[in-house]
């Protein structure tokens, strides 16, 4: 079993759109104004949702959080440094953390305050498929 989706709530939508698209250079899979955004990522998706709007009774069971949480997506060891030099020129604050001899993480804000991390899948002793 593995995780397939990955949600975080933000308060402006449009603001998030273009931080997740432009920043981070995802590619919008689909979304509804004022609602959500999905990004599919490698083997699965981020969801973005605005938490009052998908809070609101509808085809799937309401669900709702506030912004704060966490995610980390997984990058190549060898790409951190490219990382941290876009983030950072995108005038973020990134904080990088060394987890012995299994690799580095970055961690940053979102606009909306989610804390997200870039790092190996090797810090947790994984290996992603290709």
């Amino acid at each position: 079993m593995r995780a397939l989706e990955t949600c975080l709530y933000v308060d402006d939508l449009d603001r998030a759109e273009t931080f997740y698209s432009e920043v981070l250079g995802l590619s919008l899979f689909g979304k509804v104004a004022g609602r959500h955004l999905f990004y599919r990522l490698d083997g699965s998706m981020l969801l973005i949702f605005h938490p009052e709007a998908s809070a609101q009774p509808g085809d799937v069971p309401p669900h709702a959080g506030k912004p704060g949480g966490h995610a980390c997506l997984a990058i190549p060891g060898e790409e951190t440094d490219g990382w941290q030099a876009r983030l950072e020129g995108h005038g973020l604050r990134v904080t990088r953390y060394a987890w012995g001899n299994r690799g580095e993480s970055l961690y940053f804000h979102d606009p909306a305050g989610n804390v997200l991390e870039l790092a190996p899948a090797s810090i947790w002793g994984l290996t992603l498929e290709t």
